[in-house]
């Protein structure tokens, strides 16, 4: 059997995969065409049975009501009769409109395959954890499909973790960056939700005060008492440090061993 073939209610134009099902005759009435066809915006055979899937779960539901409403309905002839002349029938439910777009959890996925080459596991993490916490927040939706209604329930929802105004800043850019970067490579046209959301950015933010210089220079004599290359090497970092307090962090060699 061919390897090729292509997922149920799909088919492959130029290398994009499309979902194409045809109406059910008796429903026809209610299209301008006689087949539902888009793109899903995809060249992954997964991605495209998935969406495929869902967008036909979706419109057996919304064809089950369309059904309904032009079948006679049970026992409708002991339904006691409506006093108000104005009450109308019971309206079909609201169904989800179909969306080609994919997950943010997809997006995800998309954005460490192309950007997460090379970087290192705590960019991953980053991606992830983020991720993570719009799902808890507001669910694994289209990427067309979130609201700034969503984005400011994830904004709560940092809030409530106890999150500071700093950190708050580095999860929201990176959520835009997954974001912008899958909708960029799916071609989806969107406004990103999740830009421009107010919270207080100072919130939990307390500046670090400078080491104390009397503590350096107990931190010196102690170096000069026990008088080793490790220590002298320590002590002169801190004379430096002194001089000027923006300097790099001591080699790990020389943190681990014990003054």
């Amino acid at each position: 059997m061919s390897e090729t073939i292509s997922p149920t209610f799909t088919f492959v134009k130029s290398g994009i995969y499309y979902f194409s099902r045809r109406i059910p005759t008796e429903l026809i009435h209610h299209y301008t065409s006689p087949r539902i066809a888009f793109s899903l915006r995809t060249r992954s055979t997964r991605v495209a049975e998935a969406r495929a899937r869902r967008a036909a779960d979706q419109l057996d539901e919304y064809w089950f009501h369309l059904r309904s409403q032009s079948k006679e309905l049970p026992g409708k002839h002991m339904l006691r009769l409506q006093r108000d002349p104005r009450a109308a029938t019971a309206s079909v439910p609201e169904v989800d409109a179909v969306s080609s777009s994919i997950t943010l959890s997809e997006g995800m996925a998309l954005y460490l395959k192309h950007k997460g080459a090379g970087r290192p596991v705590t960019f991953h993490r980053a991606a992830e954890r983020t991720c993570g916490y719009v799902i808890d927040a507001c669910g694994d939706k289209p990427l067309d499909a979130y609201s700034r209604a969503d984005a400011n329930a994830f904004r709560d929802s940092l809030i409530e973790r106890g999150l500071a105004g700093s950190s708050m800043t580095r999860v929201f850019g990176t959520v835009r960056s997954i974001i912008n970067f899958a909708a960029s490579e799916q071609g989806i046209a969107m406004n990103n939700p999740f830009a421009g959301v107010y919270y207080d950015r100072d919130a939990g933010v307390s500046d670090r005060l400078p080491v104390p210089t009397t503590a350096l220079r107990k931190l010196q004599q102690e170096c000069h008492l026990l008088d080793d290359d490790l220590r002298w090497l320590v002590a002169l970092y801190l004379a430096s440090f002194e001089r000027r307090p923006k300097l790099a962090p001591l080699p790990m060699a020389v943190k681990n061993e014990k003054l």
